[in-house]
């Protein structure tokens, strides 16, 4: 039987969080960091996942006739296995991601690209790791169970996956960081009535971005459950803040239908400037201390800069027209701890090759 290994890219928001959650526009880009799933066959029934970035010994189960799955071992319970796990569950129960027969699988799951080694293990960075692998998955079971065209598996990735995926973020992520690794490159990202927008765009032609690590990791979901909360407690403070975001994601988009980037990049610290004000007025540490010193330095050599997701940590977005001082701000942050990732736009989202075993 044929093995398959699929992969999808990272992503980064480069404006609209929060506002995405009310309908507004919001920009996403994919990154060239992906994250990669094998699928091949076992020669008995039974079946591992290995998800070495979890620090778990490969996880076993077998599945039955009907995709019910029977996990073995301790493994199985663990707290960081438990949206794999979910994942898991959920594709080998649909008929479209189920492979024919109880035969044995053996899928193994790398996210190392959107992590950073440090002294106390593997830490996020922020990139969507979790989009990322159930993109790469979804992929992967799909046409492990029943080889489809690409245009066809993204149809029904796209239809299928945002519902399960937002039930693993307690119902309160927009599915944002799913369209950047599903389609790849710049999105225009929008939800409506009629379901989810995900429209390729240019970036204005002069603008150039870098991305700095602030060491910090982030939990988008709690930082969303709390905004959630915020919002119902303070209703009328809410509706404001809702429409001050919705206005400046609104007119960047007008700045890049004019191609104007130094139009975006005063839409960008004045989006950073507004997310400031929901840490203050919500209690969360949305623009960190040092996401604030960051800002600074750029500030300092004309750039414009704002947290890249959440906030609370992980990314800061550098954005300007002169390279030279992107790269001396970028220096300078270097130089108090604060590294640069080099990453660029991955044209491509879900890539899927099939070989054999």
């Amino acid at each position: 039987m044929s093995a398959v290994a699929a992969s999808a890219p990272g992503k980064a928001v480069l404006l609209g969080e929060y506002a995405v959650l009310d309908g507004a526009p919001a920009l996403v880009m994919a990154v060239d960091r992906r994250a990669r799933v094998q699928v091949s066959p076992c020669a008995s029934r039974d079946s591992r996942v290995e998800v070495p970035q979890l620090g778990l010994a490969p996880v076993g189960f077998r599945l039955a006739d009907r995709g019910e799955i029977a996990w073995q071992g301790s493994e199985a319970s663990q707290p960081s296995f438990q949206r794999a796990r979910a994942l898991l569950e959920w594709l080998l129960a649909s008929e479209r991601s189920r492979p024919p027969g109880r035969s044995g699988l053996r899928i193994c799951i790398d996210t190392g690209d959107l992590y950073q080694v440090t002294s106390t293990g593997p830490t996020k960075l922020g990139l969507g790791s979790s989009a990322a692998m159930t993109v790469a998955l979804a992929g992967a079971l799909a046409v492990y169970s029943a080889p489809v065209s690409m245009a066809e598996q993204l149809d029904w990735l796209t239809r299928e996956l945002l519902s399960p995926y937002r039930a693993g973020q307690g119902g309160r992520g927009s599915g944002i960081d799913l369209a950047a690794s599903l389609h790849g490159g710049v999105l225009r990202f929008q939800l409506g009535p009629q379901g989810v927008s995900a429209v390729p765009i240019d970036l204005p032609k002069a603008l150039k971005l870098a991305f700095v690590w602030t060491g910090e990791a982030a939990s988008t979901p709690a930082f969303l459950d709390r905004y959630a909360h915020w919002t119902a407690s303070a209703p009328v403070e809410a509706e404001r803040m809702r429409q001050s975001l919705g206005e400046c994601c609104q007119a960047a988009m007008e700045t890049l239908r004019t191609d104007d980037a130094s139009g975006l990049m005063t839409c960008i610290n004045n989006y950073r400037q507004l997310m400031g004000k929901i840490g203050d007025l919500a209690g969360l540490p949305v623009v960190s201390e040092a996401l604030n010193e960051i800002a600074r330095v750029a500030s300092a050599f004309g750039l414009a800069c704002k947290p890249c997701g959440a906030g609370g940590g992980d990314l800061a977005m550098l954005a300007g027209i002169d390279e030279q001082a992107l790269e001396l701000a970028c220096d300078s942050l270097a130089s108090r701890g604060w590294s640069r990732l080099r990453l660029d736009a991955a044209q491509q989202g879900l890539r899927v090759e099939q070989g054999r075993a």
